[in-house]
């Protein structure tokens, strides 16, 4: 999809929404908004999972007084030992993962184990935040006590005849650390792209989540991040990988759902990069955004380096970002037959703009903004515009004072991404060179 295309599609649905009543994407909006309002997520990461090839998580609804099991699924652990699972109840969840040590996809006695248990010892369902609506765990493989024996009889009850896939439920969300990627692999195409906006709860159960590489880790070359805006994927970077100087740097990005609500993907940004960190030991990332991405990356930065206290993060580049917001978002949230939860953020002057943007990073991180100005007619923009984001938003003064360096192009909102001028820019900032003439 074009800039263009962008903009007049983003202006008509947020303006025209009972023009949209009866499309497509907004029935799966709905359902998948039915789907966020009615499951809680549950995620947990094996802390010794280095010393296993194969781990699998399991989370059992297992309702103890009346000997029943309700519900079951499991999923194969990530490199790292995480795994996660959208579930129906905030209770009677007992999370659990198993080695399988002989390959059969299935728990074996005998074979390393954890469940989550309280202070005795014995197991007991994880405690579900209500109004976060999930939990984290954590865990370590070991081979006693798993699982308690009656679980196991009200499992057998619960399966019957059935086999494992046709009694697990299926929820499980695929996470990746540090997975080798393929940018060719259609889960990183702009059609999965959209999908992430228009079904926000549908895209990490099909696609997953989570921080991909292009290549093996590297100690000797610095990581560079990038995270892409709303209805984007990772291919919207093909010019960047191509070009980038492998020999100084290693290109990683961000598969991450651009529907939800901007603060959950940045803590699970800042999460899965904290865990990189401490199993790779990285002293040095760099961040590169475009568009809403930016909007992510900020509260990943408010994060990890104002309240973690992390120093590793010191350079970060947004590419026509709305700073300000989208002049069209709050007409979204007020007009459209169904809202996309991240438009809420993206709203002019929205809760969570003022929060990311309230603290300041500059001393710590150096941001080098950039913007673009080749505007398009609109009935939602202002006249400057890059014919999707405004120059006011892109140029709002709390970024700008924030910023060590703004520089504008003229280019589109697309456009700026495959631009040799912009992608030379990033690479000397990245490398500590200024770029003469640059423009404040």
């Amino acid at each position: 999809m074009t800039s263009d295309q962008r903009a007049l599609a983003l202006s008509v649905i947020l303006t025209s929404p009972a023009l949209f009543e009866g499309c497509a994407n907004f029935r799966k909006l709905n359902s998948d908004l039915a789907f966020m309002e009615s499951t809680y997520i549950v995620s947990a990461k094996i802390e010794n999972a280095g010393e296993f090839p194969d781990i699998y998580g399991v989370v059992v609804e297992w309702d103890r007084g009346r000997g029943k099991v309700l519900s079951a699924d499991r999923a194969r652990a990530g490199s790292l030992g995480l795994f996660a699972f959208f579930v129906k109840s905030p209770r009677n969840q007992h999370v659990m993962a198993f080695a399988d040590t002989n390959g059969n996809q299935r728990y074996d006695s005998g074979e390393p184990a954890w469940i989550h248990s309280d202070a005795a010892g014995s197991a007991v369902p994880a405690d579900i935040d209500p109004v976060a609506r999930r939990v984290r765990l954590t865990g370590r493989l070991s081979a006693p006590g798993f699982p308690p024996p009656e679980m196991v009889a009200a499992g057998h009850e619960f399966q019957g005849e059935r086999t494992v896939e046709e009694t697990v439920a299926g929820w499980a969300i695929p996470i990746a650390l540090g997975d080798i990627a393929d940018l060719d692999d259609p889960r990183f195409s702009a059609v999965r792209g959209e999908q992430g906006l228009w079904q926000p709860a549908s895209f990490p159960r099909e696609t997953g989540v989570g921080i991909y590489f292009l290549e093996p880790y590297d100690p000797g070359r610095i990581p560079v991040l990038f995270v892409y805006g709303a209805a984007g994927s990772p291919q919207d970077w093909r010019a960047f990988f191509s070009t980038l100087d492998r020999t100084r740097y290693q290109p990683w990005f961000y598969l991450y759902p651009t529907g939800r609500r901007l603060d959950e993907v940045a803590v699970a940004l800042n999460g899965g990069v904290e865990l990189l960190q401490s199993h790779f030991g990285f002293t040095r990332l760099h961040v590169v955004a475009h568009s809403m991405g930016g909007l992510v990356s900020r509260s990943f930065l408010v994060k990890n380096v104002l309240e973690d206290g992390n120093h590793y993060v010191t350079r970060f580049v947004s590419i026509s970002t709305p700073w300000a917001g989208h002049e069209a978002a709050a007409m979204g949230v007020k007009l459209s037959p169904a809202v996309v939860p991240s438009w809420r953020d993206l709203a002019k002057g929205s809760d969570f703009q003022k929060a990311i943007q309230s603290k300041r990073l500059k001393g710590q991180v150096d941001h080098l903004l950039l913007y673009g100005t080749h505007r398009s007619r609109s009935f939602v923009l202002p006249h400057e515009n890059d014919g999707t984001v405004s120059v006011a938003s892109q140029l709002a003064p709390a970024a700008r004072a924030d910023a060590v360096q703004t520089i504008g192009f003229d280019t589109d909102h697309v456009g700026i991404l495959s631009r040799t001028d912009v992608i030379r820019t990033v690479e000397q900032f990245l490398a500590g060179v200024d770029r003469p003439g640059a423009r404040e």
